[in-house]
């Protein structure tokens, strides 16, 4: 293969993964908003294993947001 066509495939191969940090982006986002303005008790409670997900948070971090999820927002999670 040429060098041209192999600069151009990896080319392709990082705008595709630009597009998909930009839509995981607007993913984070949107989760985000929903658990700031939604009322505990409600679908909140579901977001924070997503958040954790798309974060991709440690251990650690994760007994982090538990605890000030729990004590702060009202929000209690599966450890």
């Amino acid at each position: 293969m040429e060098q041209y066509e192999m600069d151009e495939i990896r080319r392709l191969e990082r705008n595709q993964e630009g597009e998909k940090s930009v839509a995981n982006l607007e993913y984070l986002k949107n989760v985000l908003l929903q658990f700031i303005f939604l009322k505990p008790g409600s679908e909140r409670e579901r977001l924070p294993p997503v958040i954790d997900t798309v974060l991709q948070l440690s251990p650690e971090e994760k007994g982090k947001t538990c605890y000030h999820c729990s004590r702060y927002a009202g929000v209690k999670l599966l450890g």
